[in-house]
């Protein structure tokens, strides 16, 4: 039979073998300058884009895009030869990577957007570049920079 201090110490050993270890912390490597965490801070992206995108059954939308650096944004849209009817919608954008963008809120349509020097290039919903002989025509050209009203 056990005396009951060869019992407790027998606990102790058992219960203390089955403790678990602190699980090893990993951190995540800092990004880099220059790398997609930091690309759209580097750019002159604040302004307002426009251009004339393609259309299915028309001569053509023309889009204005204007992005501020509170991430909210402003779009219009036109179509080319059905009347002077403007269709403007807002809300904010997020980044998706180091040069992408989403228009949040715009439920259908294009939503994704690459920021480059002075130009957006709307992107196809599957995030890449649109190509093809009409590639060209979905690139907003920077025409100003955003002012905010005072008062």
């Amino acid at each position: 039979m056990l005396r009951p201090p060869a019992l407790f110490l027998s606990a102790a050993i058992l219960l203390g073998g089955c403790a678990t270890q602190p699980a090893a912390t990993t951190r995540a490597p800092a990004p880099k300058p220059g790398t997609a965490h930091t690309r759209h801070a580097t750019l002159d992206w604040v302004g307002t884009y426009a251009g004339v995108l393609p259309c299915a059954d028309c001569p053509g939308v023309r889009e204005v895009i204007t992005l501020n650096k509170d991430h909210a944004y402003e779009i219009t849209t036109q179509y080319v030869d059905r009347g002077d009817q403007l269709f403007r919608r807002g809300n904010v954008f997020s980044w998706v990577d180091g040069n992408t963008i989403r228009l949040e809120g715009l439920g259908a349509g294009p939503t994704l957007y690459r920021v480059g020097a002075n130009q957006l290039t709307q992107l196809g919903r599957d995030g890449k570049v649109i190509t093809g002989p009409l590639a060209a025509r979905f690139i907003l050209k920077k025409i100003a920079k955003t002012r905010r009203k005072r008062g």
